[in-house]
């Protein structure tokens, strides 16, 4: 047995916006309360480990199905469920559920299962690994390592990290042009609509007004500004090299392209490495430097081969779980 630790420095490639509330029609980014050296309590901005573990699950669960040469099979949802969210607990008894037995094979048929974890029966099987979260690297977090703290060089407040952003959901009815392509009864239903919400305004009838307005949405959220650091740490306790394997496979999966947080379909999320340090605990304490990009290359042998070797029961096990 030994425990696996590697602690990254990440950059917001990309603005991230990663929220914890919606107040009114404004967006809040998540945050940490934290325990300042001289006293009083600082809110860090953090990307939630729930977040970075669950994109390790995933990227590992594509890998999987990848090395099995199942990416373009059809799952069921009890393996979808399974590979993704490491099934669920409906009870005692339920078919819902895998069983312990079943486990046992689904832990060697998907070795992911062993470090993540997942249902079996009535209970929850407890994984491998101890995953944090991603902390703004900023004046007011002073528990990340010393080492990603002198790699970020100057630092700032955290609130020198977060902007406010506006958008508008825009109205098409609004537009006279757009009004043109709707039947004449529907221009002429939306047009008194219209005169009515106008003639409200005017009068300073706020309950017509109301009723008549239009679908027209501003929108506030904050974000973590692109360029911001982040230190974060993932650390696994690993029982042979399959299991170490597949470790690595997971980080450098989720690490190549890892999104984190909301509207990343409009330019937000996207987290890059720029500096790691590698961590292992053997006996005593064995620290090492290491480029975490550099790792794709040099892992993943062992579990593809492992995986492939088994693609059969594989898919197999997939179509027949119920989970």
């Amino acid at each position: 047995m030994k425990q696996k630790r590697y602690e990254c420095v990440l950059e917001a490639a990309l603005p991230i916006a990663h929220h914890e509330e919606t107040i009114g029609n404004e967006a809040v980014i998540m945050r940490r309360k934290v325990r300042q050296p001289g006293g009083g309590w600082a809110m860090v901005p953090i990307v939630t480990a729930d977040t970075m573990r669950h994109g390790m699950r995933e990227a590992a669960a594509y890998a999987l199905l990848d090395a099995a040469g199942l990416l373009d099979s059809k799952l069921s949802e009890a393996a979808l469920r399974l590979l993704f969210a490491g099934g669920m607990v409906t009870g005692k008894g339920s078919a819902g559920t895998v069983k312990l037995d079943q486990y046992r094979e689904l832990c060697e048929l998907v070795p992911s299962m062993t470090l993540f974890g997942g249902c079996a029966e009535n209970r929850v099987i407890p994984g491998q690994l101890v995953v944090e979260d991603a902390t703004l690297i900023c004046d007011e977090s002073r528990y990340v390592p010393a080492w990603a703290m002198e790699y970020a060089g100057e630092l700032d407040s955290c609130r020198a990290h977060i902007e406010e952003q506006q958008r508008v959901r825009m109205d098409p009815t609004l537009q006279p042009q757009k009004r043109r392509l709707l039947p004449e009864a529907e221009q002429i239903e939306i047009n008194r609509r219209l005169a009515a919400s106008e003639q409200a305004s005017a009068e300073g009838d706020a309950v017509g007004k109301e009723r008549e307005k239009s679908t027209m949405m501003p929108r506030r959220f904050e974000r973590v500004a692109q360029g911001s650091l982040f230190s974060w740490a993932c650390e696994a306790t690993v029982y042979n090299d399959l299991q170490l394997d597949t470790f690595q496979v997971a980080m450098c999966a989720f690490l190549s392209n890892a999104r984190v947080g909301g509207k990343r379909g409009t330019g937000h999320g996207l987290l890059r490495v720029a500096a790691g340090r590698d961590v292992e605990f053997v006996m005593t304490a064995k620290r090492a430097e290491v480029d975490v990009t550099a790792l794709a290359g040099q892992i993943g042998t062992l579990f593809k081969s492992h995986v492939k070797e088994r693609s059969g029961r594989i898919e197999e096990f997939l179509r027949s779980v119920n989970a």
